[in-house]
């Protein structure tokens, strides 16, 4: 085994290290029951979970990934969701990397820091589809521009799409991504024509990459327009080529969800996501050669959609990744010494038996230690679940009969009362509820004045809350609410009649 490829296997074991999370995920409660209800009785076209807006129309646009994580739960329960979309998140970084020029080295630290940046939204989440589905474009693609792959491989693309629109809303990622692609290809040859770019001798294929013929450009046009018309194959049709435009312009999931916010970059979580881009931008600035217009539209357009929401990083290091190693190997032109390092000129070089067996050894301690990370986060699930969550709570609700009753809940607790076939108030839904809903919700959980609004507008019987929010202060000086119920997490409030 030569260093090179030992060095392969370790990036592999890494990025599924990395992804091991416990099951957090506040979505992913009622993204299981729901995978359930499918099953049982059909896609739901209207809410089921709540019992403030069940006549409310619901979109299941991740139905196909509800089903797949309520049968890989009913295979293994937790831990099987664990390593399962653990292993999703870490081919992800596979496939780009497979697709990136660098490699090992260079394509191999791109790709830690990239995954370094994007593990903030990881987990348990029909999200790590989108993921997924996005690194089979830049995979396809980026193979396709270097001739590595023929023309017809591209027809892959609208049946992925296909898949992709009935596993999350996120399959105009795609769409768009070939869009892009395809208008700065356009620009490319509208201003060069059929200029090759200089060989200078270097190997990479991408870093010699002939503009693509306006008969290629014409074909990418084709099969952008057919993927699209591909994505109304779902169970809501075309309804859901808009459905992603309502997302994106609601302002309450904006307001209220921080996964909508930008990112905080006093917080060093998000330090990845700028070195990242950093290495793109010094790429280009110390490379002899300039960048292509669709490496540009694709690394501004995606660098200000994560700038503007962090849920964003992870659509940015999946399309950025090869962008950011083609800019660094076009600025390594001017080093010899570390060109000749990246050109992996030591492959025909033969390993000892003593150097193979060194590098087997470092690979077994490796998945030794990877072995006893995953066992302790699989292991320690329950206990991280109960410090996040209300746990004894919930089992003080069902043992004093509270459960059957409606109850008033804090917004990332709704799923998890799903979960336990407790009708909620509101839960993770956003799009179902809507946002005039939302801000009456908002109300009483921001404690503001009119706080007593959406709690007199049902029948409420019980408050569930995370400890310390400032309705809970309003509460216990409020005769007409008294506290049964407190722990390290939660806290719980009844009408007094």
């Amino acid at each position: 085994m030569s260093i090179k490829r030992l060095f392969v296997f370790l990036l592999a074991v890494a990025l599924f290290t990395m992804a091991v999370r416990e099951t957090l995920d506040p979505d992913m409660w009622w993204h299981l029951r729901t995978g359930e209800a499918i099953l049982q009785g059909g896609i739901p076209r209207q809410d089921i979970f709540s019992f403030t807006v069940p006549d409310n129309a619901w979109t299941t646009h991740e139905w196909l990934s509800q089903v797949f994580m309520w049968g890989v739960y009913r295979l293994g329960g937790f831990p099987a969701l664990i390593l399962v979309f653990a292993a999703l998140a870490a081919v992800s970084y596979l496939l780009v990397y497979r697709a990136a020029a660098g490699r090992p080295y260079l394509a191999g630290f791109v790709v830690l820091l990239a995954a370094t940046a994007a593990a903030i939204v990881w987990g348990v989440r029909p999200q790590i589809f989108n993921s997924l589905f996005i690194a089979l474009f830049v995979y396809l693609i980026e193979r396709w521009r270097a001739r590595e792959l023929r023309r017809r491989a591209l027809w892959w693309l609208p049946v992925l799409t296909l898949l992709w629109a009935n596993f999350h809303s996120g399959y105009l990622l795609g769409v768009v991504y070939l869009a892009v692609y395809t208008f700065g290809e356009a620009i490319e040859s509208l201003l060069n024509g059929k200029k090759r770019v200089a060989d200078d001798g270097v190997p990479f294929t991408s870093l010699r990459l002939q503009n693509l013929s306006w008969a290629e450009i014409r074909f990418l046009a084709v099969v952008t327009a057919v993927s699209f018309l591909a994505a109304a194959l779902n169970p809501n049709g075309p309804e859901l080529w808009i459905y992603p435009f309502f997302t994106l312009g609601s302002h309450a999931m904006q307001t209220y969800i921080v996964e909508w916010h930008s990112p905080d970059f006093h917080q060093r979580i998000f330090w990845p996501f700028l070195a990242l881009g950093a290495l793109g931008v010094l790429g280009w600035a110390f490379s002899p050669r300039r960048p292509r217009w669709s490496d540009l539209l694709l690394f501004g357009g995606t660098a200000f959609a994560a700038f503007i929401s962090l849920r964003n990083i992870p659509l940015f290091t999946i399309i950025s990744l090869p962008i950011v190693c083609r800019a660094l190997l076009a600025s390594f032109l001017l080093n010899p010494r570390l060109l000749a390092f990246f050109q992996d000129s030591s492959a025909m070089v033969r390993t000892t038996a003593r150097q193979t067996a060194i590098h087997g050894i470092v690979l077994v301690l490796a998945v030794l230690a990877a072995f006893i990370w995953v066992t302790d986060v699989v292991g320690g699930n329950d206990e991280a679940v109960a410090e996040l969550y209300p746990v004894t709570a919930v089992a003080y609700l069902q043992e004093s009969g509270l459960a059957e009753k409606h109850g008033f809940n804090a917004y990332n607790w709704g799923g998890y009362l799903v979960w336990h076939g407790i009708p909620v108030y509101i839960d993770g839904r956003a799009d179902v509820y809507g946002d005039e809903f939302m801000r009456f919700y908002r109300l009483a959980y921001d404690a503001s004045e009119r706080w007593q609004e959406p709690l007199d507008a049902y029948p409420i019987e019980y408050i569930l809350m995370e400890r310390g929010q400032p309705l809970n202060s309003l509460l216990t000086l409020s005769p007409f609410w008294q506290e049964v119920y407190r722990d390290e997490v939660s806290q719980i409030f009844v009408r007094v009649e």
